[in-house]
């Protein structure tokens, strides 16, 4: 038996490497599967409820679906829409474990649990998901720097990576950058070939793929498969599903799952298939693709029920299915009665470390944002500057144009960040995929996004636009009040970083989310102050205010910039009627005292927490397994 030490020492988190004994190592890794029953509600849960609403049957995406994979390449085929993604997603472990029927057993004992599953196979994606600005050889090396055990020192890790590179033909082409859209990157067989490495890395003892082959050309597709084919004599167990594949890339495949509609209409050697359907009746051109004749016999069956249900009967009547039901023992063992563990620490500075050096790598090496950003906020302050240069001290204008100038500060930089919102979201997939394929907890990678990209990216631009803007608009040329203006500048940046982060981390759609972000930033805008007089809005509608992160930081700047100021009458230096603490009053800010600036800033500050800690939430609660 297995004991599993689940002990946290030097804030370390423990996981367990499963690893096979040496008699299965050698025989490798079978997986099999039984009456595997998946259904879907297509029901909306809201319609539901009206009287009127019809009930809509639900769907069934796969009907007891059983089979046995060996050690070899072993390839799910069938038309689009038969089950084939649903199927090895179950198999990988990618769909909630409450949400399908059957059973899933390794070298027939159960399959363990997820936090241990992860670290035993390797998932490729139908998407390649990969960080586009690092290397083919960083991608590999993130991956086995933070799913590697601890206790392999880095040389050990370099070596592994450079096999894998090595085994993957990927040595041309290891310094060369993945790509992004401002930048050309490897070809696309050798981006697939990446993902495949940094899968590879952990030495799983089943590969699981997603139409590897999407995408590519019939001889980049071969390369990629022969790749593969070359992997599975060393033992691995490997599974993927493929839409339509050529006769050259048939011939690499030892078993073959052909489905149709959910059900399994052929099981068996791929060698073997074409005798089946001959043996059914089924006429073919021996010298045609076999892969093409079953899915062109697939598509001509698929408009009639009864032809459907004719050949699942007859591959459920057959003496392969037979015999496979025979072999299969309804007495599995419980997975942990054959294991040995390897004690996997995984330090949480380690994880850190790595997560927070990926994304100062991105952030520095995407200098066409970094550009953009500075640019842009070289041109508002600039703009900024022109509109209210040198702002009188009079009564006439100077009051209205300072009241003006600071509330439009406030909404250009607020509104500025949410050019943060679509990366967020292009990044919602790669992290998604790196959490349950377990690289870093969402803590990790939270403080690594807050410390090392977001509240860095914006003290340039903060500080560059208050630099521009503050001396060229004549506001008080003081130290204290100039770092205060900084100060609010920048907190108002990171409320907006903030805000962006949360809403990308509950809405995956850019279209949807940035509507959404408008709409908030809008609503907070208007009851910040400026454009309508608080006291005259709904009482219902008052305590919006409260929730206004433009109210905060436009009081701050107000604050700061009319305490201690007089206003004269217009070319009189002598006859000043109004000061800004009359201002003050008259808008109903609180002023009396120190405390009342950095009440409004403290409020600001806690804005932002609130945001962050809403986003880091949802970052929890996103369903990464479908």
């Amino acid at each position: 038996m297995v004991h599993s030490d689940s002990r946290n020492e030097n804030s370390s988190q423990t996981f367990i490497r499963v690893v096979s004994t040496d008699s299965e190592q050698t025989m490798g890794t079978t997986i099999s599967f039984r009456n595997i029953n998946y259904t879907i509600n297509t029901e909306n849960n809201l319609c539901a409820k009206l009287p009127c609403y019809r009930s809509i049957p639900n769907r069934q995406i796969l009907s007891d679906i059983s089979g046995s994979f060996q050690p070899g390449i072993n390839a799910i085929l069938g038309p689009t829409g038969c089950g084939k993604s649903t199927l090895l997603d179950i198999l990988a472990d990618r769909k909630d474990r409450g949400t399908y029927e059957g059973h899933v057993s390794i070298n027939r004992h159960s399959r363990p649990a997820s936090s241990i599953y992860r670290y035993m196979t390797g998932c490729v994606v139908q998407d390649d998901i990969f960080s586009g600005v690092l290397t083919v050889r960083e991608n590999i090396a993130f991956s086995a720097n933070l799913r590697l055990p601890c206790s392999m020192t880095r040389t050990e890790r370099l070596e592994r990576v450079e096999k894998v590179i090595e085994q993957l033909s990927l040595k041309e082409c290891a310094n060369t950058r993945m790509g992004t859209e401002f930048q050309r990157g490897v070809s696309g067989g050798e981006r697939k070939r990446t993902c495949i490495a940094m899968e590879m890395v952990l030495e799983p003892i089943i590969l699981f793929l997603d139409e590897p082959t999407t995408g590519l050309d019939s001889s980049t597709a071969f390369n990629v498969i022969q790749c593969l084919h070359d992997l599975s004599q060393t033992g691995c167990t490997i599974i993927f599903s493929i839409h339509q594949p050529s006769h050259p890339i048939f011939k690499l495949f030892d078993t073959v799952l052909l489905m149709l509609h959910g059900h399994t209409v052929y099981f068996g050697p791929s060698s073997e298939l074409m005798s089946y359907f001959s043996g059914q009746g089924i006429s073919y051109d021996p010298h045609a693709n076999p892969a093409d004749h079953a899915l062109d016999t697939l598509h001509r069956a698929s408009s009639s029920s009864s032809e459907v249900q004719n050949l699942y009967e007859n591959y459920r009547q057959s003496s392969m299915y037979n015999e496979y039901e025979t072999s299969f023992s309804d007495n599995v063992d419980d997975y942990d009665t054959y294991c040995v563990t390897q004690k996997l620490d995984r330090s949480i500075k380690s994880d850190f470390f790595y997560v927070s050096q990926r994304t100062l790598r991105n952030a520095m090496r995407n200098s066409a944002l970094i550009i953009w950003q500075i640019a842009v906020a070289i041109i508002l302050g600039i703009l900024t500057g022109l509109l209210y240069y040198k702002l009188p001290r009079t009564t006439d204008s100077g009051v209205e144009n300072r009241l003006g100038g600071i509330f439009f500060i406030v909404v250009n930089q607020i509104f500025s960040t949410a050019t943060a919102l679509e990366p967020f979201i292009k990044e919602r997939a790669l992290f998604i995929h790196e959490n349950v394929s377990g690289y870093y907890s969402i803590s990790t990678l939270f403080l690594a996004k807050l410390i090392c990209d977001l509240l860095p990216m914006r003290v340039i631009p903060s500080l560059v636009f208050s630099i521009i803007c503050y001396f060229m608009t004549g506001l008080q040329r003081t130290t204290i009040k100039f770092l205060i203006f900084l100060l609010t500048i920048f907190m108002a940046n990171v409320f907006g970083s903030a805000m962006c982060f949360f809403i990308a981390a509950t809405i995956p759609v850019f279209a949807v989310a940035l509507i959404v972000l408008v709409l908030v930033f809008v609503i907070m805008m208007v009851f910040s102050g400026f454009l309508v007089e608080l006291t005259s809005v709904f009482s219902f509608l008052r305590w919006i205010k409260w929730m206004s992160a433009f109210r905060y930081a436009s009081n701050v700047l107000t604050i700061n910039e009319f305490h201690n100021i007089q206003f004269c009458l217009a070319n009189q230096t002598n006859l000043c009627p109004s000061s800004g603490v009359d201002i003050l009053r008259k808008r109903s800010i609180d002023h009396e005292s120190n405390w009342d600036l950095w009440k409004y800033f403290l409020a600001l500050t806690l804005m932002a927490v609130l945001s962050f800690l809403m986003a880091y939430m949802r970052l929890r609660l996103i369903k990464k397994v479908k």
